[in-house]
């Protein structure tokens, strides 16, 4: 429950049980908090106490919800992921030809994946997986249904329709996504946040979609 702090003045409603339907707001205003906490101090210095006191809640809320800061922390890192699949799994491809369809795919995965909290949070979970080695697998198998799965879904489109030519389009799919990502990794890494958002991967996409294309067009 939300502690209510005690000020002087009129007398003030009681605060009781919280109304139903808002629970789902509420546990997303905890992971927000714990986001901004996890950035900021990273998960060694990040505490339930911590948290607790920037959202203005008890530790008792928060381990109604979370069993430990662990627990929190897979939270917060499944939330950006889920955001970021979804984001890329939304895109509208159809009626685009290969080469447009696959550049906007790269850029809406790097566009996303450059802004500095998603940069912070792969530093924190590279960091720590000697912890969380279920994390990595979780962050993977979301990307797999459903980042791999709508790319692959285009990919068995154009085969059909004989602008590729492919005989797995799912491995397909999860080389190219491989390509995208492998110059990001090394900057996630190594860069700072500011260098990281004014990165420029515009012809790294090119050459990985001109790549790709290379070993993906119908032979004569």
């Amino acid at each position: 429950m939300y502690d209510v702090p005690q000020t002087s003045g009129p007398p003030q409603r009681k605060v009781g049980r919280p109304r139903r339907g808002t629970e789902g707001a509420r546990t997303d205003a905890l992971i927000n908090v714990a986001t901004r906490v996890f950035l900021r101090d990273g998960y060694g210095l990040a505490s339930i106490d911590k948290v607790a006191g920037e959202a203005g809640v008890s530790t008792r809320t928060i381990y109604e919800r979370f069993r430990n800061k662990a627990d929190l922390l897979v939270a917060v890192i499944r939330r950006l992921v889920n955001r970021m699949a979804t984001g890329v799994a939304s895109v509208d491809l159809e009626g685009l030809e290969p080469r447009e369809a696959l550049m906007l795919i790269a850029r809406t995965i790097t566009d996303r994946a450059r802004d500095p909290d998603s940069a912070a949070l792969f530093r924190i979970v590279a960091t720590e997986a000697h912890r969380f080695p279920e994390l990595a697998a979780q962050m993977r198998e979301n990307d797999k249904r459903c980042v791999d799965a709508a790319l692959a879904a285009y990919l068995r489109r154009e085969i059909n329709r004989g602008t590729l030519a492919l005989a797995d389009p799912d491995k397909a799919a999860a080389l190219f996504l491989q390509m995208v990502f492998s110059e990001l990794h090394e900057r996630w890494l190594f860069d700072t946040e500011q260098a990281l958002a004014q990165l420029d991967l515009s012809s790294h996409l090119h050459d990985v979609v001109d790549l790709f294309l290379m070993g993906a067009a119908p032979r004569p």
